[in-house]
This record gives C-alpha cells, sequence and structure tokens, in this order.
C-alpha cells in the first residue's frame, strides 16, 4: 500500500507538469556521449542511457511512447544495430512507457516486483504504454550482448520497491533514478514517504556497488562523491524534521526556520525544499 501511494503522488505530479506544457512548446530531445560506446538520451527532465555493441544495443529505460518513437529512428539512422534488451530502472510510468516501440526486437528486464505493481494499476491509463518485462529478477542478474555485460542489482526500497540499478562495469558507470540525485534536491514530496528508506537505499548503494560514475535519470551527470553528498542532504533534512517535531513545530514552522544551507547550490532547491520538507514531515508523522 505504501508504494502504491508513492506511486499515485508520482502520477499526479507528472500530471500536473502535462497540463502545464502547452502544444507550442516542442520537446527538448538528444543523445550524448558519454564514453566510448555509451551514450545518453535526453528527454526534457528525463535521461536515459545505452551500450551500442556489436551484437545489438542495451537500453535502459524508454521513458515515454513519444520519446521511444523518436529514439528508434535516431537510433535507426546513426548505429546499423537494433535494440537487443530493455532494462526496467523501475515500473513508473514516466520512466517506463514506450517500450512497445522496440519490441520486435528487444527482451525487457525488471525486478521481480515490476509484475505485482503494474498489475496493481491495471487500468489506469498512465499506464497503458509500460511494457511488462519479460524476464524478471530477484536479487542480481546480468545480461551479456556483443561480448560486453551489463548488470542489474536490486536496490533496497525506497522510490518504489523495485528499484534496480544498472551498472556498465566497462565504463565504471551506473545508471539509478529517482532516489539517486546529484546536486539536485528530491522530487517534490518525495512521495509523500518516510526518508529513512530512501537514505539506506543510497547507502547500500555506496556500500556494495562498485562505481566511479552515476547517471541519474534526472540532472547532470556525477560522481560516487556527489551521491555521498547527495546522501547527506537526506540524512540532515530527516535530522531537522525530526528536531523540529520534537521541538513542537508545525510544519509552516519548519518550513519557514529548515534552511539547509549547506545545499544551497543544489538544483530545484527554490522550488522543491519546502516540499522536501513536507515529505519528511508526512513520513515521520506516519510512523508515530
Amino acid at each position: 500500500m505504501k508504494y502504491r501511494k508513492f506511486a499515485a503522488s508520482l502520477i499526479a505530479s507528472a500530471a500536473m507538469l502535462v497540463a502545464a506544457a502547452t502544444p507550442a512548446q516542442e520537446p527538448v530531445r538528444e543523445i550524448v556521449n558519454i564514453t566510448g560506446d555509451l551514450y545518453r538520451g535526453i528527454d526534457n527532465a528525463h535521461r536515459t542511457v545505452f551500450l551500442v555493441t556489436d551484437g545489438g544495443i542495451i537500453l535502459t529505460d524508454p521513458i515515454n511512447l513519444e520519446f521511444a518513437q523518436w529514439l528508434k529512428a535516431e537510433l535507426d539512422q546513426r548505429f546499423d544495430v537494433p535494440v537487443r534488451y530493455v532494462l526496467y530502472s523501475h515500473y513508473h510510468d514516466d520512466h517506463a512507457s514506450g517500450g512497445n516501440v522496440f519490441a520486435e526486437t528487444a527482451t525487457f528486464v525488471g525486478h521481480e516486483n515490476m509484475i505485482p505493481n503494474l498489475a496493481a494499476e491495471a487500468g489506469n491509463p498512465v499506464f497503458q504504454h509500460v511494457r511488462p518485462p519479460d524476464i524478471t529478477y530477484s536479487d542480481r542478474m546480468s545480461v551479456t550482448l556483443g561480448g560486453r555485460t551489463v548488470e542489474m542489482i536490486h536496490s533496497p526500497p525506497s522510490h518504489s520497491n523495485d528499484s534496480s540499478i544498472i551498472r556498465f562495469p566497462d565504463e565504471r558507470l551506473i545508471f539509478a533514478v529517482d532516489w539517486v540525485n546529484v546536486r539536485r534536491v528530491p522530487f517534490q514530496n518525495l512521495g509523500g514517504g518516510p526518508v529513512g528508506p530512501w537514505i539506506e537505499a543510497n547507502r547500500h548503494l555506496q556500500a556494495t556497488v562498485d562505481y566511479d560514475v552515476v547517471a541519474p535519470g534526472h540532472g547532470p551527470i556525477g560522481s560516487k562523491a556527489d551521491v555521498d553528498h547527495s546522501t547527506q542532504y537526506l540524512v540532515d533534512l530527516l535530522a531537522a524534521v525530526r528536531a523540529g517535531i520534537d521541538a513542537g513545530q508545525s510544519l509552516e514552522e519548519m518550513q519557514e526556520t529548515i534552511l539547509m544551507e549547506d545545499y544551497s547550490d543544489y538544483a530545484q532547491r527554490d522550488a522543491w525544499m519546502q516540499m522536501n520538507i513536507q515529505g519528511a514531515y508526512q513520513g515521520e508523522m506516519a510512523n508515530q
């Protein structure tokens, strides 16, 4: 139930963003080389990663139907190999939609919790373009194509309970979405759930996964040290909210007095930090 609440909040937020767009706005889409045969696809604020091999392309999130259609045309034009694998970061529609564009050539892989999560959203129109995985895993798995291997590692529940860390060993890079950020505050109210699991998921990543570079689902590429810094933001946010609760402050008072000045350079700080405080507060109050 907790994760369905997360999803509902995220779906509502996505709907607000869509409603705010106007027909005159053209999407910002591009493909950027990260290193060697590894590339990043950009669709407005969303990001995906793909690896080109002699045997085909290993793609992470298709993001949405329109972007997937655009991306397929670009890949067909630029590279002489099809998409052979689509590796999902998690089930949320704003990252996992559009997979059917690659269905003729690709196998779809996701964590086993994607299946019940998508089943719980049956009939929800925002999930209509999310293709379920063909193959699922529980803890770790890898796919090999054209002599290159990509790993999928299940993260402890935070933003969702089916989040995958997608690791490119040769490039020492990971792709992780929504619960990992680089010098950017988390989206709005963090799904309205507790912050503790986000901290634990980030600590698990830092302690157990060997990597140097992170390409998150939103925002800039960064380093492992950047993830440490973003994890500390969550730790400090939770500590400040708990201190405010212990002092008998209201949510509004906390939003006025919690300044998080050590993170003044974080992207989206002005837009979302007060909502971050709200999410942390809601999570703590729900646990009391």
